[in-house]
């Protein structure tokens, strides 16, 4: 069996390692070690809790002035907040792109590659760290909310990795989701995830390469044609995945255009409840003052009465409707406002949503409300694809030694 591996916990973005190492390049080995001992002492104390917003107050405020300097870098050159520098000085340290042990902070030849964005380098990288696993699950699984992903996740940390994920799944695979998004690999609406166009080319491009290295190393004669349309069926597949997630929410918004009105408010209740809002009602009266459903959500440690406009219509929603359901809220004794729409909203009422001093209102238009009813399970039905790949390694521990195979 393959021996598990270290992965990186707290995982920052690619870009932010890069502004990392370019400002540790050079630098004096000692002077990182005195910085990352300075904050270590600062964090310890209690008194110093919630200072670690803003760095241009706690770096003068609360370091060491011999540490300032380093620090100072960090946040002016690289955008990093010093204390936040450790992620990606433990990315490096483990992935080998930096030299930590010398006098001065060296690249390593990886190291020089990653700043680069070397395909082949980045590409070992995600491969090591379960981000081309995180990859691959949402182009064959999703559009999906990251509970759809997490349990497929979970397994590849057990198989591979010495991380445990019983409690701490989550917290990997969103490190690694932000790593994605940054790269515009996948794309989130609200609070679902999906590939991107460039997310399939990366997977088909590492695919192709995975193929052509192993068809260099072991293949018999003539089978690179075999290989070449295994590539082109992967490539098939991300294309009928993409093509029949976008059918689905195009049934889905023809559905919503042609439902019945009182349908509708039902359909934004049953949703409702599956987002966690209690004592959902639709109003169902002709004096609602425009409140179509009303319910309760917890925020934080009380309960909040909400109320719900629903608009089937085409046309925007302008901003007079926000303003007369605004007027309505003391009525239903609500703090907050939601609109749903099967359309958009106008520019005026988007503006005027979170107003100061007004009570909130939250806009859902039609997008949004597909994204809802895809990560909810309202409309559709899943279907896993199971795709099988060799695992040499569960059958090594069949394999007999040279001088124990049988005469």
């Amino acid at each position: 069996m393959a021996e598990k591996y270290s992965i990186t916990t707290w995982m920052p973005t690619y870009k932010e390692v890069r502004k990392v190492l370019r400002v540790l390049e050079g630098e004096r080995y000692s002077s990182w070690l005195s910085l990352k001992q300075a904050i270590s002492v600062v964090i310890r104390k209690s008194e110093n809790k919630g200072k670690f917003v803003d760095p241009n107050r706690y770096i003068p405020e609360l370091l060491p002035a011999v540490d300032q300097d380093l620090a100072i870098r960090f946040w002016r050159e690289a955008h990093v907040k010093p204390h936040m520098a450790w992620d990606s000085v433990s990315f490096a340290r483990l992935h080998q792109l930096a030299n930590f042990t010398e006098e001065r902070i060296t690249l390593t030849e990886a190291g020089k590659l990653f700043l680069q964005s070397d395909d082949s380098t980045i590409a070992k990288i995600d491969q090591c760290e379960g981000i081309l696993s995180i990859l691959r699950d949402v182009a064959l699984r999703g559009p999906g909310g990251e509970g759809l992903f997490l349990e497929s996740h979970r397994e590849f940390l057990r198989r591979n990795t010495t991380f445990s994920p019983k409690n701490s799944g989550f917290k990997v695979w969103r490190t690694r989701a932000k790593n994605l998004l940054q790269r515009g690999l996948v794309e989130k609406h609200g609070k679902i995830y999906q590939v991107t166009e460039a997310g399939i080319e990366y997977i088909e491009r590492q695919q192709f390469e995975n193929e052509l290295l192993t068809s260099t190393q072991v293949d018999k004669p003539h089978s690179g044609r075999s290989k070449q349309l295994q590539i082109e069926s992967e490539s098939q597949l991300s294309k009928l995945i993409r093509d029949k997630n976008q059918t689905v929410r195009q049934q889905l918004r023809e559905c919503l255009r042609s439902i019945d009105p009182f349908q509708f408010e039902h359909l934004v209740k049953f949703l409702l409840e599956a987002m966690d809002y209690e004592n959902v009602e639709v109003t169902g009266g002709s004096h609602d003052m425009g409140v179509d459903v009303v319910g309760e959500i917890e925020l934080g440690i009380s309960h909040v009465r909400e109320v719900i406009q629903v608009k089937r219509q085409q046309s925007n929603v302008g901003r007079r409707v926000l303003d007369s359901l605004r007027g309505s809220l003391h009525r239903f004794d609500a703090v907050r406002a939601t609109i749903v729409t099967t359309s958009g909203f106008s520019t005026g009422a988007k503006e005027a949503a979170f107003e100061k001093g007004v009570a909130p209102i939250t806009l859902i238009d039609g997008e949004r409300l597909i994204d809802l009813m895809v990560e909810h399970n309202i409309g559709i039905r899943r279907r896993e694809i199971r795709i099988l790949e060799f695992d040499p390694d569960s059958l090594a521990q069949f394999e007999l030694e040279d001088s124990e195979t049988p005469q």
